[in-house]
């Protein structure tokens, strides 16, 4: 790898030479005692590091070695996101509160329109830090200078480095087809600034099939025009709205609640704002305590129940 002299090398660069995450580099770096590393691992990122001209952070490394017990929970919602689309993320922060309490974990959480403006973690000197729907051009502003685990939820993107959590939407919108019987369905759902989660949206829907709430056209305009077709709702409040439209047999609702608030007949596939919670907590113990495996794939696919 060939780096501009003019650029000082960061963590970063050294986890993308040697293929391994920005958690190892830097407990090697920072010289932890954890022995979940390999000698040889130690060695190569020592090594690697060294010809790459890497200039440790004095300031973050004195970070490195004092827990806050503190954990950041960043998402990314403005002024223009709808009530449902904040509700269900209001309920997902919830259920990462509860989760990271049972660990002994304090949060701070932050509900940003402006991804770049992220340096919460570093000024708190947080444990770890979870992001919730991402844009892919606001990734290398939300984790520069960061040198502790991050992870990401509800969003998808081709880099290594961090963990991502997501419900398997191809999945479900395959499943979808087979129980609606059709291949041409509609699709209702809140904005998503992800590009890679549009593109699975897109992979299955025209886009002329797909409703984003809270833009121009109305819900009951769309449903109007899509009469006597079927579709795929995301979340259970546009679920509730849909309901006002159409017979409950030509839609199905992708859930995160807990509790059914649906009417009795109209289908659900699964995925708990809880179970996210948990998978994102068990994530970060791993990291924590580097009892995790390079080699896996780090981008995790939640299964979902058919309910």
């Amino acid at each position: 790898m060939r780096m501009n002299r003019n650029k000082k090398v960061t963590m970063r660069d050294v986890a993308k030479e040697v293929g391994v995450s920005l958690a190892t580099v830097s407990y090697v770096l920072n010289h932890s005692e954890k022995e979940k590393i390999s000698h040889e691992m130690r060695l190569k990122v020592m090594e690697t590091a060294k010809r790459m001209n890497y200039v440790p952070n004095q300031s973050a490394r004195a970070l490195a070695g004092k827990k806050s017990s503190l954990i950041g929970i960043i998402v990314n919602i403005d002024e223009g996101s709808t009530s449902s689309k904040k509700g269900r993320y209001y309920d997902l922060v919830a259920e990462l509160q509860r989760q990271f309490h049972l660990m002994n974990y304090d949060t701070v959480v932050s509900f940003m329109s402006k991804m770049d403006d992220v340096d919460i973690i570093s000024k708190r000197s947080m444990d770890a830090a979870f992001i919730i729907d991402i844009d892919e051009k606001n990734l290398n502003a939300s984790t520069r200078n960061y040198y502790v685990p991050v992870i990401f939820l509800d969003c998808d993107f081709e880099e290594n480095l961090f963990y991502k959590i997501l419900p398997d939407y191809d999945g479900m919108f395959s499943e979808a087809k087979k129980v609606l019987g059709t291949d041409k369905m509609f699709l209702v759902c809140e904005e998503v600034k992800n590009k890679s989660v549009r593109e699975i949206y897109e992979k299955h829907f025209a886009l002329e099939d797909i409703f984003v709430n809270g833009g121009r056209d109305s819900l009951s305009s769309f449903l109007e025009r899509n009469k006597g077709r079927k579709g795929v709702i995301i979340g259970d409040l546009l679920g509730l709205q849909v309901e006002r439209y159409l017979e409950n047999d030509r839609f199905i609702v992708i859930s995160h609640s807990g509790d059914n608030m649906l009417l009795e007949g109209t289908k659900r596939f699964v995925v708990k704002n809880e179970e996210i919670a948990r998978c994102a907590a068990g994530v970060l113990k791993k990291l924590l305590t580097l009892e995790y495996d390079e080699a896996k794939e780090n981008r995790i696919y939640l299964p979902f129940t058919i309910e």
